[in-house]
């Protein structure tokens, strides 16, 4: 039931909501979970494991491209039908630790993506795993925009950003402007956006 309850509400509603949802006591609640952090934790571990088993099976396809594509449209396709999860992928709130523990475990399988795709051609050179994470958020940003009127509209965003990200055939394309966030600088960003909610 919490599960159903995050993925409708986000990380925001709380362990009296969930009680009450789920037909029982809050101090049922409490004995079992000390905190709405501790309930996070167990929750969303599953669901760490559901972006490590996306990354590895795109990491498996012949093709590098299609394996970078599979793994941002997988990734995208978790998060658009769960608000928490979202939530917990893009802070440092509650249950992050967790999620950030399966990151650490999957991350090498990215980097090796974005390697691959790069040495193949297909990705421009100058694009980082940071630079995965912040399409994560833009797409994020338009899912949450055009989600009541049209579900999908995310889908058409993410084609124009993976446009974007695919080399193209001519040696004059402009380079990215700035640098990718390093991790302490996205550490940072995730900080601050959770205490903007």
């Amino acid at each position: 039931m919490a599960t159903e309850v995050f993925a409708e509400r986000g990380l925001d509603v709380t362990l009296d909501e969930i009680a009450a949802r789920a037909g029982l006591a809050v101090g049922t609640m409490y004995r079992n979970f000390p905190s709405k952090a501790a309930l996070i934790a167990v929750v969303f571990e599953h669901r760490g494991e559901q972006f490590a088993r996306v990354a590895h099976e795109a990491n498996a396809h012949e093709d590098s491209w299609e394996g970078l594509v599979s793994f941002i449209e997988g990734m995208n396709t978790l998060m658009a039908g769960d608000r928490g999860l979202r939530d917990v992928f893009m802070s440092t709130r509650d249950g992050a630790e967790a999620l950030a523990r399966t990151r650490a475990e999957y991350g090498p399988a990215v980097e090796q993506l974005i390697a691959r795709a790069k040495a193949d051609g297909y990705l421009r050179p100058d694009v980082e795993r940071a630079d995965l994470f912040m399409i994560d958020v833009m797409i994020d940003s338009a899912r949450r925009f055009a989600g009541p009127v049209d579900p999908e509209q995310w889908r058409r965003c993410l084609a124009v950003v993976l446009a974007g990200l695919r080399r193209q055939p001519f040696a004059d394309a402009a380079e990215l402007p700035g640098s990718a966030l390093n991790t302490a600088q996205l550490q940072q960003a995730m900080r601050e956006a959770a205490r903007r909610r």
